[in-house]
C-alpha cells in the first residue's frame, strides 16, 4: 500500500484507540461515526488532559494555603505584614511549581505504554519491518499534523477576535446601560452569557490542541519504539 494510505490508516487507528473506540469495517458507518461521534470524545480527551494541570494547581494551592494558615497561627504573626507575605507566597508558589514543572511530568501528554504498544503492534501488523519505511511514514504523518496545526492556529485567531469583540462590546454597552437598574441587570445577564460562550470556545480550541498533541506524539513514540526494536534485532543470515 502507498505510504500516504498507510499514514492515513495509522492516524485513523490511533485516533480510535485514544478514544477507546473500534473503527468500523463498514465505510459509510465509519464515516458518519468519525463525523458525528468521535470528535466529541476526542475533544473531551484533550480537555481532560489539559485540566490535569489545573487540578494539580488547585490541590497545591489548597495545601499551601493550609500550610500558610498553620504557620501564621503557630508563630503568632496574625494581622501583621509578615502574615500577608506568607499568604501571598502560599498563592504564588503553587502557580510557580505548576508553570515550571519538570518536563518528565507533562512531556508525554499523558500517553501510556499501552498506547505505544498499540502503535507498535499496529505497524508490525501492517508490515513495517525496516527503519527506512518507518522514517517515510513519520514524514508523511508529519504532513497530517501540519495540516491539523494550521487549523488550530486559525481557531486560536478566531477565539482571540471573539475575546476582543466581547471586551469592546462590554465596555461600550456598560456605558449605555447605566440609565436604569433594569437595563443594567439585562446587560449583566447578556454579558455573562457572551463571556461563557467565549470561554467555551477557548476551552474547545485548548482541548483540541491537547488532543492533537496526544495523537501525534503517540504515533511518534510508537514509530521510535519500533525503529529501536528493528535495529536491536539480530541480523539473520
Amino acid at each position: 500500500m502507498p505510504i500516504f494510505k498507510e499514514s492515513r490508516t495509522v492516524v485513523r487507528a490511533v485516533e480510535a484507540h485514544l478514544v477507546s473506540e473500534i473503527d468500523s469495517t463498514i465505510p459509510l458507518f465509519s464515516y458518519f461515526k468519525r463525523l458525528i461521534w468521535l470528535p466529541t470524545k476526542f475533544l473531551k480527551m484533550g480537555i481532560s488532559e489539559k485540566t490535569k494541570g489545573a487540578s494539580i494547581w488547585a490541590f497545591l494551592s489548597f495545601a499551601f494555603l493550609m500550610l500558610g494558615a498553620w504557620f501564621i497561627n503557630n508563630f503568632g504573626i496574625a494581622r501583621t505584614e509578615a502574615a500577608n507575605i506568607v499568604m501571598l507566597a502560599a498563592m504564588i508558589i503553587p502557580m510557580f511549581l505548576v508553570t515550571f514543572a519538570m518536563p518528565s511530568i507533562y512531556g508525554d501528554s499523558g500517553i501510556g505504554q499501552n498506547t505505544i504498544t498499540f502503535v507498535v503492534q499496529h505497524l508490525q501488523a501492517r508490515g513495517f519491518s525496516s527503519a527506512k519505511d518507518i522514517e517515510l511514514l513519520q514524514k508523511s504523518v508529519k504532513l497530517f499534523e501540519d495540516r491539523a496545526r494550521s487549523r488550530v492556529n486559525v481557531l486560536k485567531w478566531l477565539v482571540g477576535l471573539l475575546w476582543a469583540a466581547f471586551m469592546y462590546t462590554f465596555s461600550k454597552g456598560f456605558e449605555q446601560s447605566m440609565s436604569s437598574p433594569a437595563e443594567l441587570m439585562n446587560y449583566a445577564f447578556m454579558s455573562a452569557g457572551l463571556f461563557m460562550f467565549v470561554i467555551a470556545a477557548y476551552l474547545c480550541v485548548w482541548g483540541y490542541d491537547a488532543a492533537l498533541d496526544k495523537l501525534f506524539l503517540a504515533i511518534e513514540f510508537g514509530c521510535n519504539d519500533l525503529s529501536h526494536i528493528i535495529k536491536a534485532a539480530p541480523n539473520v543470515g
